[in-house]
């Protein structure tokens, strides 16, 4: 129980980061000198080389529109897991008590 909570948490900071880096290169749209942020998420970043961190091209605001509504709704499932651990959760400490 306790595990998919951290495993909501994870998600939501994921989703967080991911949010973040896609209004970075939005903000940062007119220098092309800084490229693309992207995240790169899990233990062997090197094992995928299409998620590097940085990557010298210019940025599509019709993708990272897209990109931000995919993280969107990662962001708020992450958010509907995490309520719903807790409430099981609570459900189970007043049960026991």
């Amino acid at each position: 129980m306790i595990n998919s909570m951290f495993n909501a948490l994870s998600g939501l900071v994921a989703s967080a980061q991911k949010l973040q880096n896609s209004a970075n290169n939005l903000a940062n749209l007119k220098d092309c000198a800084l490229g693309i942020n992207k995240v790169t998420v899990g233990d062997k970043p090197e094992s995928r080389p299409d998620l590097d961190s940085t990557e010298t091209s210019k940025v599509h605001i019709s993708k990272e529109m897209v990109n931000q509504m995919a993280v969107q709704a990662a962001f708020t499932a992450n958010a509907e897991l995490t309520v719903i651990a807790d409430e099981t959760i609570g459900t189970i400490l007043d049960i026991k008590s």
